[in-house]
């Protein structure tokens, strides 16, 4: 009986042990690793204030992209009083598959992701939409993010601004990229002021 006590509290010692040190090892189950199917041959299209990367079978989609981009700039730094010091990266790809393999993050996109700004780096990573009116409201949205985060930076109060509640953050870009006449932006925007 001593014997088989000993053993069952050795084991249960390394158990614990084998616990408090285990990392996990999400990348071992199937379908949560990020597949990479194609390598995409990124050029780089320079306007006065972003530089666009692109892969050359949507160089057209790219220059659109541009022009809105630059559109935005001009409707956001107006209303935000705040221009940037240097050119801003935005990454695009042609199609949501595309952009579901992107490296630009790490981990996984969700399913009804359409478009991330990265704060660190401040780069917005997005893929075309079925059509440019839905490809234009992501990157205006995107484009408040990157003022957000470039605000929040320059005035030293990054991670004050990461701590804000989602709702503030995201409200206040779906706002500025939609306008106050969008039904949910109105709801958001009353129940904020509630």
């Amino acid at each position: 009986m001593a014997a088989s006590a000993r053993f069952l509290a050795r084991f249960a010692a390394l158990f614990l042990v084998t616990l408090l040190f285990a990392e996990a090892a999400s990348a071992q189950y199937f379908g949560r690793n990020k597949v990479r199917y194609d390598d995409f041959d990124f050029q780089i299209l320079e306007t006065e204030h972003f530089d666009i990367f692109y892969y050359p079978e949507e160089e057209q989609a790219a220059r659109d992209v541009a022009r809105m981009a630059e559109r935005w700039y001009a409707r956001l730094s107006t209303i935000l009083e705040h221009e940037f010091e240097e050119r801003k990266t935005i990454v695009l790809y042609a199609d949501d598959a595309d952009f579901r393999q992107t490296n630009v993050v790490s981990g996984t996109i969700g399913e009804g992701t359409q478009g991330i700004t990265e704060g660190l780096k401040q780069r917005v990573v997005l893929p075309m939409a079925s059509n440019y009116q839905a490809t234009n409201h992501v990157l205006g949205h995107e484009l408040v993010h990157q003022f957000q985060y470039d605000i929040a930076t320059r005035a030293n109060k990054f991670q004050q601004f990461v701590r804000l509640p989602l709702w503030v953050i995201e409200g206040f870009a779906e706002y500025l990229s939609v306008g106050r006449r969008d039904a949910v932006t109105s709801m958001w925007m009353r129940d904020a002021v509630l």
